[in-house]
């Protein structure tokens, strides 16, 4: 009995082993599947990360070349303070500076490239690379300046000193005569601009945005009154009734505007300088004291020259007053800026005695 045991043993052991080894050797074998296939699968998804690199670096190389073949006209490009390379860059294809804006950003987040502020004059000839370069170095060419409504010539002069070191009496006097016809806008010049084609732009400017109104004389010194007298748009044609009811039956226009004009004037005549704060509050003395033609409080009629340079919607107004105001006389703003109209001098002071006057 103890042979036959230990055969049955032995039996079982050997049968174990070999159930042991095929498992063993079938595991191998599926072991060594997964690492040629994971072998294989790396290599397959290497290569293909190679190809789509290699496809993805001739496309932004295509891409990066210039839009023109041929040299082409130079234009000015503004990059703005706190701008985003995406927006910069869609801003690049939209004006027709560059192929591809996706192009352009690559370039730049690849090689962390920091892009200046400023404004540059760039060419459709030149490369994604040239003008990412350009930005890269801070190679400004030009500046970019906005004037606004209501500011006077010598308003602006001061503010060209400010932007771009222009002295102001080379302004002032390039732009003598010329109050109420430099348009208020944004411009861009070149950082060596002659005053003289500042004001000829501005000039240019303004002939282009009032061509269809073609605004009298009269209509923009009205204007220039209505700019710096209204607060929001929708009192321009109505302030514009009153004054011209005013003048149409000879009574004085008595607008403050136009004696802070005068005195700013004179402030610059005696001073030879910018260099002071404009349109400040008229007090009671100043235009009982004032002589000048400006001082519409004791001379009838618009005074004789624009005190600013309008926008259009003032110059709009100045065109077309309101057709609805025919009987209105008298307004002012209150302390919280409102604006109140009236038909009498009666119904005005009541207005001021319970509302106030705003300044």
């Amino acid at each position: 009995m103890s042979e036959v045991k230990h055969f049955l043993d032995k039996d079982k052991k050997d049968k174990s082993t070999r159930e042991l080894l095929v498992k063993t050797d079938q595991e191998l074998t599926k072991q060594n599947f997964k690492t040629e296939f994971l072998k294989k699968a790396f290599l397959f998804v290497g290569g293909l990360i190679v190809v789509l690199v290699i496809i993805g670096f001739s496309i932004v190389n295509f891409e990066s070349r210039p839009v023109a073949s041929s040299p082409s006209e130079y234009q000015y490009f503004e990059i703005k303070k706190g701008q985003t390379t995406k927006s910069i860059a869609d801003e690049l294809e939209k004006n027709g500076f560059i192929r591809s804006s996706m192009a352009f950003y690559l370039s730049v987040k690849s090689e962390r490239i920091s892009l200046q502020a400023g404004s540059y004059k760039l060419s459709a000839s030149m490369t994604t690379g040239e003008i990412i370069k350009k930005f890269k170095k801070g190679e400004v060419d030009a500046f970019s300046i906005t004037i606004p409504e209501g500011f006077r010539n010598l308003q602006s002069a001061k503010l060209l000193r400010e932007r771009n070191d222009i002295a102001p009496e080379k302004f002032i006097e390039a732009a003598t005569g010329s109050e109420g016809t430099l348009f208020p806008d944004t411009y861009v010049f070149p950082v060596n601009v002659e005053p003289a084609k500042i004001v000829k732009t501005m000039k240019d400017n303004y002939e282009k945005k009032t061509a269809e109104l073609k605004p009298t004389e009269e209509q923009i010194i009205l204007a220039s009154i209505i700019e710096r007298e209204a607060i929001q748009d929708n009192e321009r044609a109505k302030i514009a009734a009153v004054y011209k009811n005013r003048s149409d039956n000879n009574m004085l226009l008595q607008a403050d505007p136009t004696i802070r004009y005068a005195l700013d004037s004179q402030t610059f005549l005696a001073n030879s300088s910018v260099d002071f704060d404009f349109w400040q509050p008229v007090k009671r003395s100043d235009y009982q004291n004032l002589n000048s033609s400006f001082n519409t409080y004791k001379q009838r009629g618009y005074p004789p020259a624009p005190i600013c340079n309008p926008g259009l919607k003032s110059i709009e107004a100045a065109v077309k007053p309101a057709s609805d105001f025919g009987d209105y006389y008298y307004f002012f703003h209150d302390e919280k800026g409102e604006i109140h109209f009236s038909k009498t001098l009666d119904e005005h002071t009541k207005g001021i005695q319970e509302f106030g006057v705003s300044g």
